[in-house]
Parts: C-alpha cells; sequence; structure tokens
C-alpha cells in the first residue's frame, strides 16, 4: 500500500524521485527503494514524506483513503457531510493555533480542545443543512 500511494502522490504533485528525495532530504536512490517496496521509511522519514506530499502518513500507510485526513478524523465526520464540508474541516483545524493566557497547549491539551471544536463545527454544520432549503430545479 505504501509504495503505491506514495508513488501517487508524488507523481500527482509533479515530482521526480529525485526532487523529492531532495525534499525531504536524502537520496534518489531512497525513494526509488521504498516505492518498490525494497525498503520503509521510518518514522521520522514517513512523517517527511507525508508533509512534503501534502497528506498523512494514516493515508500513505493505508489507514485512510482520504489524503486530507486522518483515520480518527475520517471516521468523526458524519454521514450529511460533502467534499467542501470535509474542506471547511480540514482547513477549520489547520488554522487553530491554541493557547491559553497566551501560552500554548500541551499536545495532550490541545487534542482536547480541537475535539471539542471539531464536534461544535459538525453540529453548527448539521443545523446549517437543516436550515438551508433545498435546490430546485426549475
Amino acid at each position: 500500500m505504501l509504495m503505491e500511494r506514495l508513488r501517487r502522490r508524488r507523481k500527482s504533485m509533479k515530482l521526480t524521485q529525485e526532487k523529492l528525495a531532495d525534499l525531504v532530504n536524502t537520496k534518489k536512490t531512497t525513494i526509488s527503494n521504498y516505492e518498490t517496496g525494497y525498503s520503509t521509511p521510518n518514522n521520522e522519514m514517513l512523517s517527511d514524506l507525508a508533509d512534503v506530499l501534502e497528506t498523512t502518513v494514516d493515508y500513505l500507510l493505508g489507514r485512510t483513503d482520504n489524503p486530507a485526513l486522518t483515520a480518527a478524523q475520517e471516521q468523526s465526520i458524519p454521514d450529511f457531510a460533502n467534499g467542501k464540508d470535509i474542506r471547511d474541516f480540514k482547513t477549520f483545524l489547520q488554522q487553530q493555533e491554541v493557547m491559553f493566557d497566551g501560552v500554548p497547549l500541551t499536545d495532550e491539551e490541545k487534542a482536547r480542545v480541537l475535539g471539542y471544536m471539531e464536534s461544535m463545527f459538525w453540529e453548527a454544520k448539521r443545523m446549517n443543512k437543516r436550515r438551508k432549503p433545498p435546490e430546485t430545479d426549475q
């Protein structure tokens, strides 16, 4: 799974193996070995690859089919959500710099706050969809 998704994401971003290798500070042969399954990246490299390829480690490993969301985020998406809703949600999460009294929260505190915010985000989307009149073809 990893080798296929790595190659697919690299090509979709129009990157050569050499360019991707430069971006993650490794050699072209290393990227080639990952894509052929000859070797597997360590956790740090996997994270770097996901960042450069603008995706998640979960997607590269096959834990989710959505390149924009982690498996946990994908499971929390309600049935009514469409593609735009999911893009809005991803943007929402990326924009959040969680602090209290100007002091950054720990990762655990941030995860709890973002979990509450996620619930509120989807509840607001659900309520807005109920209020919005259905579109009609005329």
